[in-house]
């Protein structure tokens, strides 16, 4: 089991973890009737403009992955 922690929970249904080794990863509901989680870790740049804005930067980036859930390739399935 690897150690992440939750750094923001949105009522938005998705949620900011630090991973282990210090990256951050979001994870989001997305679907309509049958609704899942998926999870992107953020690249560099994003992680830092999530350290500049916080909130309004993740809330921006949850809706991204919301209208398009593969996100470029990038979403994973969350655990559990």
């Amino acid at each position: 089991m690897s150690a992440e922690h939750v750094i923001h929970q949105s009522p938005l249904l998705y949620r900011v973890l630090r991973e282990e080794g210090g990256g951050l990863v979001i994870e989001v509901v997305v679907g309509g009737v049958a609704m899942t989680a998926v999870r992107v870790r953020l690249t560099d740049e994003e992680a830092q403009a999530f350290g500049r804005e916080g909130p309004a930067y993740s809330d921006r980036l949850a809706r991204d992955i919301m209208a398009r859930p593969s996100f470029g390739g990038r979403a994973y399935d969350a655990p559990g």
